[in-house]
């Protein structure tokens, strides 16, 4: 019996990631669509995209797994402070037993990577449905970024929570080639890290609005007088501060992931505080327990979807409550050095990070 039809609205990573998963687990191509609006345009929308995405250990494996070489740089440090109060905490490897902590890797070429894989693999990106079969399974793998409360939301998803932060990215040059080592600094109204992506270092500032605009404004030497400030002495030498964009921060999500034989992954299903760096993350796990939980054959579709809901939930609401907590701040600036003299502390949290919840 053939496969049913799994059309994926979205050829993102976690899209792409999806259909991988599928055919890993004997899906046929011939019944896999993947569904990009803008896959014809004469430039790809993604090229031109500055987001580097904190991929995880577990995140690596996976795509080892699938034979997918991501091209990232391997963090073996993590080190986490906080302004105004004492103490820091760092992870490393040698403490948690692993050879890294994950890696970094700019989403154009990580998506590139992707859509070259599923080429290979006999899968075809088209601009809008091209099989005129019904599709008996639609997998909902595009999300947009979170817009304040009272704009019009097009996806269904729940505004949870408004940070009141936007989310200023860019890259940091230093007088010395950044290491293995990604720095995180909890400000008064946010949190700002340093992650080491070849010769510099990419840069999310989390801060509130009249901050994110006066940064923009800003004058090399003044963004990097003020990323000294916020650093201090634990990584000097910066020689330019270069900003490439600004987004709102909150926190969207969906209860509902299965309804019928549509079912929503990744940034449809939620929309996380990058705080923690497991957005990402979280939307590869969903798409690779979706192919496993498609793979039941013999059981009805609903009941396969409503499978992989039930399985999404507890690593679901886990990421959501660290990333929540941590994006409160007040909190976790007081623990910061309280959770490094914890007892088995920092190689739970590592866990958390590389692995998810």
């Amino acid at each position: 019996m053939a496969d049913p039809l799994v059309r994926i609205q979205g050829a993102g990573p976690v899209g792409i990631l999806a259909s991988l998963f599928l055919l890993k687990n004997g899906w046929s191509p011939q019944s896999i669509e993947l569904i990009d609006p803008a896959i014809d345009s004469p430039i790809p929308i993604h090229q031109d995209d500055p987001r580097i995405l904190a991929l995880s250990h577990g995140t690596l494996i996976r795509l080892q797994q699938l034979g997918i070489d991501a091209q990232v740089t391997r963090i073996k440090h993590i080190h986490v402070s906080a302004a105004d109060h004492i103490g820091s905490m760092e992870i490393k490897t040698d403490r948690v037993g692993v050879t890294d902590l994950g890696g970094l890797a700019s989403y154009s070429s990580l998506l590139t990577t992707l859509r070259a894989k599923a080429r290979d693999a006999g899968l075809t990106i088209h601009a809008k449905a091209h099989d005129q079969r019904s599709p008996e399974i639609r997998v909902i793998a595009e999300g947009g970024l979170y817009q304040p409360a009272g704009s019009p939301s097009q996806d269904g998803m729940s505004a949870v929570r408004d940070y009141e932060q936007q989310a200023v990215i860019g890259w940091v040059t230093t007088h010395q080639t950044p290491s293995d080592t990604a720095w995180e600094r909890f400000t008064e109204d946010g949190a700002v890290a340093l992650l080491p992506i070849g010769n510099r270092y990419a840069l999310i500032w989390c801060c509130a609005k009249t901050r994110a605009d006066a940064l923009q404004s800003a004058t090399v030497q003044e963004r990097c007088q003020r990323l000294q400030e916020v650093l201090g002495q634990r990584l000097t030498g910066i020689a330019s501060v270069e900003i490439t964009g600004a987004y709102p921060l909150g926190l969207k999500w969906r209860e509902t992931l299965a309804q019928g034989n549509t079912v929503w992954i990744g940034n449809a299903a939620q929309a996380l505080h990058p705080i923690a760096g497991q957005g990402m993350n979280l939307g590869f796990r969903d798409a690779e327990t979706l192919a496993n939980c498609l793979i039941q054959r013999g059981t009805a579709i609903e009941a396969r979807l409503q499978d992989y809901a039930q399985r999404r939930r507890a690593d679901r609401w886990a990421v959501r409550m660290a990333t929540d907590t941590l994006a409160r701040r007040a909190w976790v600036r007081r623990a910061i050095g309280g959770v490094s003299v914890i007892p088995g502390a920092k190689k739970l949290l590592g866990q958390v990070l590389m692995y998810g919840g």
